[in-house]
């Protein structure tokens, strides 16, 4: 079985690396190859919105993953991404990462890391898996439309970092955290669990295919899915949909710090 970085593909600016590593993936290139761009110029992220990709500024890598498992069972792989993306943050350069569900990875309660996965079905067959990781290594300004959810590691360290060595470490964890979650999935669900304070006890704004309403969450299901309970008891397991913190729960987390 290829090794993630087994060939890594770099570009000095691209579209996106996951139109590449899809174009790739489509050419039969083998899993584990990894595509790393300086910019991109058409960046996005999950639901269609954009993803700001300054040259030398960020992170942007997509890895191309050919797993034996159905389209379903592949929901754990960007859990195992996100965890990956969050430990590199926490032990390599000194900040603490949250999760927020899927795999939204914050530090300071500001987004700093998007995940954006695609696949590819034939015949019912998961014949490939893209795992977009964009991370915020040097911005320093953002759009105004950004300025209140976005930071970076050299916003939260003070100081320019390496975007070579949050690839380093970000791929050393990704490899054994893409393995897990084709062969131990409840071990990744656990560590996600761990890394995220938004798993449990947290009040909740959701944005879903079947309405919008909040609920307070209650761990994931055993597919990866986000349980929540709504005001009445009744439990949901939300596969697509959008979360946020209530003011009523932010401010009760401020009030404990």
């Amino acid at each position: 079985m290829p090794r993630l970085g087994s060939a890594i593909i770099r570009y000095d600016s691209v579209t996106s690396t996951n139109d590449v590593a899809r174009d790739l993936a489509s050419c039969n290139a083998p899993e584990g190859t990894i595509v790393l761009a300086r910019q991109q110029t058409s960046g996005r992220g999950r639901q269609g919105r954009t993803w700001e990709s300054p040259a030398g500024e960020g992170l942007y890598l997509s890895a191309i993953l050919r797993p034996s498992v159905t389209t379903p069972e592949s929901a754990i792989i960007p859990l195992a991404a996100a965890v990956a993306v969050a430990e590199t943050l926490t032990e390599d350069f000194d900040v603490t990462a949250d999760i927020k569900w899927p795999n939204d990875v914050l530090v300071s309660g500001r987004k700093i890391c998007g995940i954006l996965v695609e696949s590819a079905v034939e015949a019912s067959r998961l014949e490939y898996v893209i795992v977009g990781i964009g991370v915020n290594v040097n911005q320093q300004r953002f759009p105004p439309e950004l300025l209140q959810t976005a930071t970076s590691l050299r916003i939260e360290t003070g100081k320019p970092q390496d975007p070579g060595r949050c690839a380093e470490g970000l791929l050393r964890r990704l490899e054994p955290g893409y393995r897990s979650a084709i062969s131990n999935p409840a071990y990744v669900i656990s560590r996600w669990e761990a890394r995220s304070t938004y798993a449990r006890g947290r009040v909740v704004r959701v944005i879903s295919p079947d309405g919008v309403f909040d609920a307070t969450t209650r761990g994931l299901s055993q597919s990866g899915a986000l349980r929540v309970e709504l005001n009445n008891g009744e439990v949901r397991e939300l596969t697509s949909a959008e979360i946020t913190l209530r003011a009523t729960d932010q401010e009760s987390k401020s009030v404990e710090r």
